[in-house]
């Protein structure tokens, strides 16, 4: 017989190929395979979830600034929500610990509403710098799922921004 003659992978190549007129079967990859890509990752414990309320400031105030961050590890997920009352200046970023490089995500200069999933390409302080605009306060509604430390949490940046340059009419 022709298939006793044939090594053993010359034969499994003879038997994986489709017969004439059949249709190849679809490709098959394993995320194993993929060290690089974070398809799926188990924990020992569940996922978080919070919601964080913060106050800002209206614009030449004190407390119209501040920052939000969490502590995320390198390859963790979390999905987030931002709603805020009116637009407001947002930054989404991160600081490695390692390093202490900064990487930015997305910036915005009239964000009323974000939603999205992040991975962390490195460990580290991750998350957003908030600034009000507006001549009144505005809350901003944080909500947040996934894999972190809800530390360093809220930092209030200690000056008010400097008032906005307005066109002369």
């Amino acid at each position: 017989m022709l298939l006793h003659r044939l090594s053993a992978a010359a034969a499994l190549a003879v038997l994986a190929t489709p017969a004439l007129g059949q249709p190849k079967p679809p490709p098959e990859l394993r995320s194993s395979e993929m060290p690089h890509l974070v398809v799926e990752r188990a924990h020992k414990e569940p996922f978080r979830s919070d919601t964080v309320e913060i106050s800002l400031a209206p614009a030449s105030q004190t407390g119209s600034r501040v920052e939000y961050k969490v502590d995320v590890g390198a390859g963790d997920a979390l999905v987030y929500s931002l709603k805020a009352d009116l637009p407001v200046i947002s930054e989404f970023h991160g600081e490695a610990h390692a390093t202490k490089t900064v990487v930015f995500y997305r910036e915005e200069t009239a964000m009323a509403a974000s939603h999205g999933q992040f991975v962390a390409p490195m460990s580290g302080a991750h998350g957003w710098y908030l600034a009000n605009p507006h001549e009144k306060p505005v809350t901003v509604r944080l909500q947040l799922s996934g894999y972190y430390r809800p530390a360093p949490g809220l930092l209030k940046i200690q000056r008010p921004q400097k008032p906005a340059v307005k066109a002369a009419d």
